[in-house]
């Protein structure tokens, strides 16, 4: 019965508390994206829900769930064959869709979208991206580097202080908190089929708004200029030990397959990956950050008391070393 599903449904997602990160995420894509599908909010308000007819699903799911947008991936002692005519068996009968119209590369919009407010309490929340490369780029791989030498950090948690972090990024951020600066962090990087998303988010008390963008900003400025061989070995390092030590139960090893069939049309066997991330070195990370990320357009969302928020002119300025 639709209509007492879309009563169920609506009240869910009234009644549902979104992480605020998740929030923060959603309203970047919305601000970076704004003219294509990846600015669609994910978390809402959704508009439209109580209109939606028995027809409007039927053509999604006859336009969405065709043939060439299956995976079926397995884990386990399972011969090729057999898995061939169970799948020829059960899913013989799907439909392939219709030709597929030509996209654009969605357009990346410098820009930013702040929701000040000053009563939410003395958290404020930050996320600035740059335009990155798609899934399939000689890039990517960098780019996942990248990510891991700006890190991840969160006060007074994990088995070394920050303080003391080979991390120069952690290591500057901790060390400035007796004037105040984030007491979270986080390096994020999204890839999708025509472009992708690299950036930080931050977590931060409203006095210290200023001072953790700006060290997150100049943290990101070093990848073009001066990044060492230590800093891309240690970040090698953490990037394998991220991708390799995750849980190895079969319902993980599936969606991992499952995922790298959607993204790059194959399977990516561990040893290939490895090699991938060997042979990037910290020329590399600097050929890659300074053609992406310097002097580059940036876009950014914040939340909360926002006193300190560097103006958009500033920002985008930021993105660049000025030496005198």
């Amino acid at each position: 019965n639709l209509a007492k599903e879309k009563e169920a449904i609506l009240r869910k997602l009234d009644e549902r508390e979104v992480p605020t990160r998740q929030v923060i995420d959603d309203r970047l894509h919305a601000c970076a994206f704004r003219d294509g599908p990846l600015g669609f909010s994910a978390v809402g308000p959704f508009e439209g829900i109580g209109n939606l007819t028995e027809a409007h699903l039927k053509a999604y799911v006859d336009t969405n769930y065709t043939a060439e947008n299956m995976v079926i991936a397995v884990a386990g002692p399972v011969k090729h064959a057999d898995l061939v005519n169970l799948a020829s068996a059960s899913f013989g009968g799907v439909k392939a869709g219709g030709p597929r119209s030509a996209t654009e590369k969605p357009y990346f919009c410098g820009a930013e979208l702040i929701y000040r407010n000053d009563e939410m309490g003395p958290t404020a929340y930050i996320a600035v991206g740059w335009e990155s490369v798609p899934w399939k780029s000689p890039d990517a791989v960098t780019f996942m580097v990248m990510q891991s030498i700006i890190g991840s950090y969160k006060k007074n948690t994990g088995l070394v202080p920050g303080t003391i972090s080979g991390n120069r990024v952690i290591n500057a951020v901790a060390n400035k908190m007796q004037v105040g600066c984030a007491d979270e962090f986080e390096a994020f990087n999204y890839f999708y089929r025509d472009t992708g998303m690299f950036g930080f988010y931050i977590a931060c008390d409203e006095v210290a708004v200023e001072h953790a963008i700006g060290e997150l900003m100049f943290g990101c400025n070093l990848l073009s200029f001066s990044v060492t061989d230590e800093e891309v070995e240690r970040a090698k390092r953490e990037l394998k030990g991220t991708l390799f030590s995750a849980p190895t139960s079969a319902e993980a090893a599936c969606a991992e397959v499952g995922k790298q069939m959607l993204a790059y049309g194959r399977g990516i066997p561990a040893a290939e990956m490895m090699l991938r991330i060997e042979a990037v070195d910290a020329e590399e990370v600097k050929r890659v950050a300074y053609k992406y990320l310097n002097d580059a357009e940036v876009s950014t969302t914040a939340l909360g008391p926002l006193h300190g928020m560097p103006q958009y002119y500033d920002l985008r300025r930021a993105t660049g070393m000025h030496r005198y």
